[in-house]
């Protein structure tokens, strides 16, 4: 039975990652099961199982999803409302309505609607496909949002008279703990507990995610147990007493209470994987403890595998679901290696375990990683679980009974802590260079460091890692350079790389919970390419969708470059010539956009344009008509039809165009009036929101240029 689980969960974890791979070898693993025994064939025919339960489910949730080629829609549903998250400006909450869709991520804008978990409505939604970016080495949030059971996203239509509360939940305990911890007076707190960090600053969420304390705010499977474990010994101690009077069910129930409890607190966080996979094993423990039986811890967490991926199929095609089951397993591993450790031993094999295969799935999923995050996770593991939270909960079961004094002191000194931190987040957040021409060998080095002692893999892994950590990332020769215009939905943001030089062009958006696409694109990006300083920051005008996360790129930026700042300038870097400039006449807005020309050692050129409108246009013809000739066009304004006039293409007169674009985006950028000015010149367009990230490489001696495209097909 403990081989076809093993299988089974094989093939699961195999179809999540690699479901192309898991189906290729289907017909292998039919064809050996064939021919062996008993035993090896109900392994192979459990794999396929794992397998064909995966792409089942896949297949399910995308049929349910809206396509990009559907549009955005018009909805008029009923349903019930689950989470609910408060943020600047907008609520956020998932909405199951009674109809073809299965779950809806849904954001009401200055909301005038009183939300609350469990009520049911009737409300008019303008529902949109959910989209990925298309970058190197990205988010794919699509496939993300899918496996958890989004059908689409959907923002509510607040002035529509369909929009009424059709039955209100009960005010139950679940509701009433959610009401007392808003993220608006608690964030950090309610963060820690129902592990909802929406409403928390955007500097200490780069603090945990960069640091490796991510985890301790989320409510994982440490949170559930904690809670579970604390219950079940208070409720024994105040059974003490009913011992005089040979009371046979003390353990029977503090066991049983302190499951409910546990299994009650992941319902009220959301019931995330980490959550779920704890309940499970809590759930497996007392059973056995209560028949006075034991297992392995190691079975415990393969059921509890196997459960997680019965309810939920797709779990593993997210990164948190390994982070969750390989650290927990890393933490038996390591606390259980050795009989002869101390406990302070076993704890620091365990951590160090933990540590490090983490940092084997952090790199596979081209994430960074953080040395400190050991040394942090020694320090704050012992001091959330032993301190912070059970105080937090006494805080809570406090101001259930009207005593709200202990939150507030709570969450003051947990955002005295993380201000602590942030103050040294520099040194917290340092990372080693893992970019992707080293990737695989720090992840082939830190999956050696994990081997047995017999096998000597410590020093496999040690000079795997010395030797990834000395390769350099390729760049362009002298003479030429690289130009990545990244997929930032609406709004801009372009890379120029020289050999020994780099300069950003725009970086994208800024949402209001504080956080930018620099954020989740362009700083992502720069450490694939090992990029940790700026040359230049070019800001083409202060419009947010193009200026959105200067803020955050300005302290690694040597020199920033605004509009305002924009004097006519030329200067040479490696071999490249660079040019900027701006229409005369114009200060702000788009038309007063700070233009830049880029030229290689081979003659072929590159112009980038911002948003600037047929006025400005005008202007630079009459002003700069002779410097304005150039081999690849940043298309202005995004392809509006306000811009990209007849006589500016002429005198560009571009091989190739590069739209950047959101999909489905509000204003229908690209127009098609601007497109066809383009095919009517022969000119080769490409849009992110077609092909994603879009690469030209300009070679010092070259004849035709080279255009990579980043969309999966």
């Amino acid at each position: 039975m403990k081989r076809m689980l093993l299988g089974f969960g094989v093939g699961v974890l195999l179809a999540s990652i690699w479901p192309l791979l898991s189906l290729l070898m289907s017909p292998f693993v039919i064809v050996v099961g064939a021919f062996y025994r008993t035993q090896y064939s109900r392994l192979g025919f459990a794999f396929l199982a794992g397998c064909l339960w995966v792409g089942f489910h896949w297949v399910n949730i995308q049929s349910q999803a809206i396509n990009v080629d559907q549009g955005r829609q018009q909805w008029q549903l009923e349903g019930e409302i689950g989470r609910v998250s408060q943020q600047q400006g907008r609520v956020e909450f998932d909405f199951y309505p009674a109809g073809p869709f299965n779950k809806l991520k849904v954001s009401c804008y200055k909301c005038p609607l009183t939300l609350s978990r469990g009520d049911n409505w009737a409300l008019a939604l303008k529902l949109k496909p959910i989209v990925s970016f298309h970058n190197p080495s990205g988010f794919n949030y699509r496939q993300w949002m899918l496996s958890k059971g989004y059908s689409a996203q959907a923002s509510v239509d607040v002035k529509h008279t369909y929009n009424k509360k059709l039955m209100g939940s009960d005010i139950d305990l679940a509701k009433r703990i959610n009401d007392l911890i808003p993220g608006s007076a608690f964030p950090v707190l309610r963060a820690l507990l129902l592990g909802d960090k929406k409403a928390m600053p955007a500097h200490y969420k780069r603090l945990i995610n960069g640091s490796g304390l991510g985890h301790l705010f989320v409510v994982s499977g440490l949170h559930v147990g904690i809670v579970a474990m604390l219950f079940a010994l208070a409720l024994s101690y105040f059974q003490r007493p009913l011992l005089l009077v040979f009371w046979p069910f003390s353990t029977t129930l503090a066991v049983s209470a302190g499951l409910g409890v546990g299994v009650f607190y992941a319902y009220v966080s959301g019931f995330q994987i980490p959550a779920m996979r704890a309940c499970i094993m809590l759930l497996f423990a007392a059973t056995l403890l209560l028949q006075r039986r034991h297992s392995h811890t190691v079975h415990y967490l393969l059921l509890a595998l196997i459960l997680v991926v019965i309810i939920d199929p797709l779990a593993f095609s997210n990164m948190g679901s390994w982070l969750s089951f390989g650290i927990v397993t890393a933490l038996i591993i390591g606390m259980s290696v050795s009989q002869h450790k101390r406990w302070a031993g076993h704890l620091l094999s365990a951590q160090w375990l933990a540590f490090v295969l983490g940092g084997v799935i952090l790199v596979t999923f081209s994430m960074p990683l953080a040395p400190m995050g050991f040394l942090l996770n020694l320090l704050f593991i012992p001091l959330i679980s032993l301190l912070v939270l059970p105080l937090a909960l006494l805080a809570v079961l406090l101001a259930l009974w009207g005593q709200g004094g202990l939150l507030n002191a709570v969450e003051s000194g947990l955002q005295g802590l993380l201000d602590y931190l942030w103050v040294h987040q520099e040194l917290l957040t340092l990372g080693p260079s893992i970019h992707d021409d080293n990737r695989a060998l720090i992840g082939l080095g830190l999956a050696a460091l994990l081997l047995p002692k017999a096998l000597a893999g410590r020093y496999l892994g040690l000079t795997c890692l010395l030797v990834a950590l000395w390769l350099p990332v390729q760049r362009p020769l002298e003479g030429g350079f690289s130009l990545m215009v990244l997929d930032v939905g609406q709004g801009s943001s372009a890379l120029i790389e020289t050999a020994e030089h780099t300069l950003l062009v725009d970086t994208g958006t800024r949402f209001l919970s504080g956080m930018s696409l620099a954020d989740y694109v362009v700083l992502p990006f720069m450490r694939t390419r090992n990029i940790r300083q700026l040359s230049m920051l070019h800001i083409s005008h202060d419009d947010k969708d193009h200026s959105g996360g200067v803020d955050l790129l300005k302290p690694i930026s040597q020199q920033v470059i605004t509009q305002h700042n924009c004097n006519n300038e030329n200067w040479s870097w490696d071999g490249v010539y660079f040019e900027r400039f701006k229409a005369s006449r114009f200060i702000g807005g788009n038309n007063g956009s700070c233009l830049l020309r880029v030229v290689a050692q081979s003659g072929k050129s590159l112009l980038l344009t911002g948003d600037i409108e047929v006025q400005a246009e005008r202007v630079l013809l009459e002003e700069f008509k002779g410097k304005l000739s150039a081999n690849v066009l940043l298309v202005p304004h995004h392809g509006s039809r306000t811009s990209s006039s007849e006589a500016f293409l002429k005198a560009v007169n571009p091989q190739v165009a590069i739209i950047s674009s959101g999909v489905l985006n509000h204003y229908g950028h690209p127009h098609a009036q601007v497109v066809q000015r383009l095919n009517d010149r022969l000119v080769e367009v490409y849009t992110t929101a077609s092909h994603g990230a879009i690469q030209v490489d300009f070679e010092p001696r070259q004849e035709r240029l080279s255009v990579s495209t980043y969309r999966p097909k």
